[in-house]
């Protein structure tokens, strides 16, 4: 891929990401507040749940019972496991968590590094280094392959696109060149 392909495609990439995992999380705390919001407006419910001297079965019983109707099976397990762990009540602090998480994450940057053969762990720790150093201490590397590039590494955060390559090389010269003529 060249800086231009690459640049859309990243944006893609990122766009995508961004579409999923938003919907993920949305779709969690959709489901998490439906349940925190039964269960605040019913506090002997809460007490009920949170009490380990009954049969969990019971207790999952009516958990199911305010469940969304809809509920995916991965909150359901979710809640089954604050439940039996007798952690229930922090369902409040766990949603106000996830959701600040979710704004860091998306807020987080996104290093896509693109290099003619695959990088050595100690290769992608020095450019983690440095462009944690240049850029954000935030920003996540994503390494990818791409042996058109023919050697170097092209780096794109965000909308900054430092190509090194030595295709980019070759295709700079080859333009200098055709321009003495």
């Amino acid at each position: 891929m060249r800086g231009s392909e690459y640049s859309q495609d990243g944006e893609l990439s990122q766009a995508y990401a961004a579409a999923a995992y938003q919907h993920t999380t949305g779709a969690w705390l959709s489901e998490l507040n439906a349940v925190r919001d039964k269960l605040a407006a019913d506090p002997a419910l809460l007490a009920d749940l949170s009490n380990s001297e009954l049969d969990f079965a019971k207790r999952q019983a009516r958990l199911n019972a305010i469940l969304p109707s809809a509920a995916r099976t991965d909150v359901k397990n979710f809640l089954y496991t604050l439940l039996r762990e007798g952690h229930l009540a922090l369902l409040d602090a766990v949603i106000a968590d996830l959701t600040r998480m979710a704004a860091q994450r998306s807020a987080a940057q996104v290093a896509h590094v693109t290099s003619a053969v695959p990088l050595t762990p100690d290769e992608q720790e020095a450019l983690r280094q440095q462009v944690h150093a240049r850029f954000s201490s935030e920003a996540e590397l994503d390494f990818h392959v791409d042996p058109s590039i023919l050697g170097g590494v092209v780096l794109q955060v965000g909308d900054k696109v430092i190509d090194g390559s030595i295709a980019a090389r070759l295709t700079a010269l080859h333009e200098r060149l055709a321009a003495v003529r």
